[in-house]
């Protein structure tokens, strides 16, 4: 019996693996390019930020938590709630063509801008829906500030314990650039 088991579980190894080398897509193994409607390549820089071309883009409306900002969950437990909006953000527009439509300039030069992907999905307010921002303005303000009720009602994302706002919390954590 042991002897079939060994045999049975190389065949199987040996299928998944080939299965892997065939299908990588497949798997989640290979990040899908994902391209602005201009064509230029997107890379998200955090959960509101992505580099498009050469031009730094902040999704307009929202705030996000930067990259090595750590929440509270609901039992006070950190959790690395600004590489989730990173990740969340990544996935959000992986594979895509996304299309933005500029309506200011920041501080840091950086294009203000609402942002779709190519089924009109407005990213930032999917970030908001998903609790992995806070809309501009303040909590209850803003452009997205029903969804982001909804979110907090719900206990999604940021909302599921405390948190610093992401304001805050870089008024705490100065920093000269725009994260990189």
């Amino acid at each position: 019996m042991r002897r079939f088991l060994k045999r049975w579980f190389s065949g199987l190894l040996l299928v998944l693996l080939i299965l892997l080398w065939l299908y990588p897509d497949s798997f989640g193994l290979v990040g899908r390019e994902t391209r602005s409607a201009a064509g230029a390549a997107i890379k998200v820089r955090d959960g509101d930020t992505m580099t498009i071309g050469e031009l730094d883009h902040r999704l307009h409306g929202i705030d996000a938590p930067e990259f090595s900002q750590t929440c509270k969950d609901a039992r006070g437990t950190d959790w690395p709630c600004g590489k989730q909006a990173h990740i969340a953000l990544s996935k959000l527009i992986s594979g895509r063509t996304i299309s933005c439509e500029e309506r200011a300039r920041d501080k840091y030069s950086r294009v203000v801008a609402t942002c779709l992907d190519e089924t009109g999905v407005d990213l930032a307010q999917t970030m908001i829906e998903r609790g992995l921002a806070v809309s501009m303005g303040g909590f209850a303000e803003g452009p997205y500030a029903d969804q982001e009720e909804a979110a907090k009602a719900a206990k999604r994302g940021l909302w599921q314990g405390t948190f610093d706002p992401p304001a805050s919390w870089r008024d705490a954590h100065k920093r000269s650039a725009p994260t990189p």
